[in-house]
């Protein structure tokens, strides 16, 4: 774990130096919520029974935004094969490359959701809800960094991630936007929902770790 750890540093310091894909889609999100607010004003009162589904929506597309940039700058310059000739296993590089990309999209998520309070006039900073975000964040991170690189050295790689992700999240987000309604009230019973949360972020992860180094050597 030491291995992916020096890989999530790295990537945590390229990300901030070139941090033009994460600032475009926190733009993205902060835009899609300002929207979404000024469209629910006009429309209804009452827009606790629309939030999760504009949430995770303008979750989903942000990380799909961010996440087709992770391998994109190395594979462009060639040195993500020196990351492969390195001491750390794909398996380390895997897991360095998901949290790096996860801790990014938490602070794109966590300011959203703050944004959100504001705008809508929700209470949308919970235990219960930051926790929702994180496992169902962990799930979706974790596939498309795997996607990501699968589409890294493909031309329309900025097509290929969506149309490969969006079938494989259905569950992840069906989850999430029913978790989210249960936290704020919507209806009862966050367990259920949340389980599939969970099954879905272990099950993703295990998979693309064990996927990601057959994915690198191709």
């Amino acid at each position: 774990m030491s291995l992916a750890w020096v890989v999530m540093q790295k990537d945590l310091r390229l990300a901030w130096r070139n941090r033009t894909a994460w600032l475009s889609a926190g733009a993205f999100a902060t835009i899609s919520v300002l929207i979404y607010s000024f469209a629910f004003d006009l429309a209804t009162r009452d827009v606790r029974p629309l939030l999760p589904g504009v949430l995770w929506t303008t979750f989903l597309f942000a990380g799909v935004f961010a996440a087709g940039q992770s391998f994109q700058h190395e594979a462009d310059e060639g040195t993500f094969d020196a990351v492969l000739l390195s001491p750390a296993s794909p398996t380390a590089i895997f897991f360095g490359k998901a949290a790096s990309n996860l801790i990014a999209l938490l602070v794109i998520e966590c300011s959203q959701l703050v944004l959100a309070t504001i705008l809508f006039n929700t209470a949308l900073i919970s235990a219960e809800l930051l926790a929702i975000v994180f496992v169902g964040t962990v799930g979706y991170v974790s596939l498309t960094t795997l996607l990501s690189i699968m589409g890294s050295r493909v031309r329309s790689r900025a097509v290929l991630l969506p149309v490969l992700s969006m079938p494989l999240l259905i569950p992840l987000l069906i989850g999430a936007v029913r978790a989210t309604g249960a936290s704020l009230g919507i209806e009862a019973g966050t367990a259920p929902w949340m389980l599939l949360l969970a099954v879905f972020a272990l099950w993703s992860t295990l998979i693309s770790a064990l996927l990601f180094p057959i994915a690198v050597e191709r």
